[in-house]
């Protein structure tokens, strides 16, 4: 069955991810002048990350399932199977992070649709936790199964225009999106405090988790939104100060000679 830790744990993972991806894009940028998405992607201490905590991840939902993916005259641990099938699939991706690189333009376009089949299947593992559920629980969701389809179908994108810088940072900030649903959707369902105010079978509340879902997004984007001006003008002071000293460094030379 679904617990806050096992909204929590892949929420952290998507939400690290997506700032890291965003740092390392902008960064590249304003340093290559354009974008190369797989050369920041394909990092070995990334996909080595990766896929330990996958591993982590699928070992936790084993323990929690019993190792029994059928159980007689009791309903399986569907849940815990579907969070195991989410971390394998994102342990898929970290074994081609590593493989992907030696093979090219044929290893990146692998690299992306291994990346864009993930957040599909991902998607349709959450899609049917809206099944037989109350509003809440069902649009809570059905909030991350949309989250996931944005995510892939940016992907889809960047695949034919990999050099994007506005595709990039779009993705990192809808995986930023996807991490935080995640932890919400915890707290919601699953609220480690005895009073709190959600009512699962309640229209309302489901109504309203769409508000913080829009407001999750909002808030996404105005933050990056600043430190992507922030990096911008440190890179900027940057480039002046190098075509700045290059003049004094010329004529240094010609002095001494």
């Amino acid at each position: 069955m679904g617990t806050l830790v096992s909204h929590i744990f892949p929420g952290t993972m998507f939400f690290f991810l997506g700032w890291w991806y965003l740092f390392n894009c902008l960064r590249n940028y304003h340093l290559q002048g354009v974008y190369i998405h797989q050369n920041v992607f394909s990092k070995t201490l990334e996909s080595l990350g990766k896929i330990i905590l996958c591993v982590a991840g699928m070992f936790s939902q084993c323990f929690s399932a019993h190792w029994l993916l059928f159980i007689k005259e009791e309903d399986p641990d569907s849940a815990d199977w579907q969070h195991f099938t989410m971390y394998l699939l994102f342990f898929i991706t970290g074994i081609f992070d590593l493989v992907c690189p030696r093979y090219g333009k044929n290893g990146r376009t692998l690299w992306y649709m291994s990346y864009i089949a993930a957040y599909l299947l991902e998607s349709a593992l959450f899609y049917g936790h809206t099944h037989d559920r109350e509003i809440l629980d069902a649009q809570c969701h059905l909030l991350i199964t949309y989250s996931g389809v944005a995510v892939s179908g940016t992907l889809v994108y960047l695949l034919y225009n990999p050099s994007s810088i506005i595709a990039s940072v779009l993705y990192s900030c809808l995986l930023v999106l996807h991490g935080i649903w995640f932890c919400e959707v915890g707290f919601i369902i699953y609220s480690p405090f005895p009073d709190t105010l959600w009512k699962l079978d309640n229209a309302a509340h489901a109504m309203l988790a769409d508000v913080f879902f829009c407001w999750t997004f909002i808030g996404v984007v105005l933050l990056m939104l600043v430190i992507a001006l922030i990096m911008n003008g440190y890179y900027s002071r940057r480039a002046n100060h190098v075509i700045n000293t290059r003049p004094l460094e010329m004529n240094g030379l010609l002095d001494s000679d």
